[in-house]
């Protein structure tokens, strides 16, 4: 199917992301407006309702955390009280509700998703913000979104997991001749493990790296949190993150980093066991 790279549409789409972790709202604000989007940030119902009455969005990105009670009705609500009833297409993602890497059209322009990547998520609102421009992108505007992944023959970034005390680490590679800056981590959300002894909830949220020059290291900082907490060093799940051969591989690190002009480049590096 032939998606849209909005970039080259003269009125980009307006995506209002609803998501009450911050990290993770700044890092789909970073994916999106690589795609050219629009971005309109709330960690709330409020905040959104009086974002969308001024800024009429395109869509609305709703996170099933971000608004824990009757979060359907709620995400209608901001949409109604924009005044666009069902012209505007309303996404769920991280719903509890449904398997992972599911998509489910529950009627009023409504979907519920949860993905298992952020290139899923990414593929929906494409698709949906497409069927919703009902002719007014041009056929010679119809190209394909450039792929998350680098696709060059040598990856920029190159990661090592280290067997370190009191916890594990995450070494980062620049391989490239360039310095990279900014170099950020989307959280990663992990699945529930079967047992009492498994996390509920859990995700880990990786510190930005200011630079990292032409074929340098450096350590990623992370923190794992569980139930909304941060965890001790004990309770520490980035091991679930490394890369063991021959085992699938259920996580991606969707990395990004600005180079030297300025523009946002990606890499996505599968990864966990």
């Amino acid at each position: 199917m032939k998606v849209v790279d909005f970039r080259k549409v003269k009125k980009r789409p307006l995506i209002l992301v609803v998501e009450n972790v911050y990290e993770t709202r700044a890092g789909i604000d970073t994916l999106l407006k690589a795609n050219g989007y629009r971005v309109a940030l709330a960690s709330a119902e409020r905040e959104a309702i009086n974002i969308a009455r001024l800024e009429r969005p395109n869509l609305i990105l709703v996170s099933g955390s971000a608004l824990p009670d009757n979060v359907l009705v709620k995400a209608r609500r901001v949409r109604k009280e924009a005044g666009a009833d069902d012209e505007i297409p309303v996404v769920v993602f991280c719903a509890q509700d449904i398997s992972e890497g599911e998509e489910v059209a529950i009627g009023g322009n409504v979907y519920l998703t949860n993905p298992d990547n952020f290139n899923q998520l990414r593929s929906l609102i494409a698709r949906l913000l497409l069927e919703a421009a009902h002719g007014e992108i041009t056929d010679g505007e119809e190209q394909t979104l450039e792929n998350m992944t680098n696709n060059s023959s040598r990856a920029p970034l190159v990661i090592r997991f280290m067997e370190t005390k009191p916890r594990m680490l995450m070494e980062i590679t620049n391989t490239t001749a360039n310095t990279l800056k900014s170099v950020e981590i989307l959280t990663v959300f992990l699945k529930d493990e079967e047992g009492e002894a498994g996390p509920s909830r859990a995700h880990i949220r990786f510190d930005t790296i200011k630079s990292v020059k032409p074929n340098e290291k450096a350590v990623v900082s992370h923190r794992t949190w569980i139930n909304g907490r941060p965890v001790s060093d004990a309770q520490d799940q980035i091991s679930r993150l490394e890369i063991i051969a021959g085992a699938v591989k259920p996580y991606v690190l969707d990395i990004s980093w600005e180079d030297l002009d300025g523009k946002t480049q990606f890499q996505r590096i599968p990864v966990g066991h």
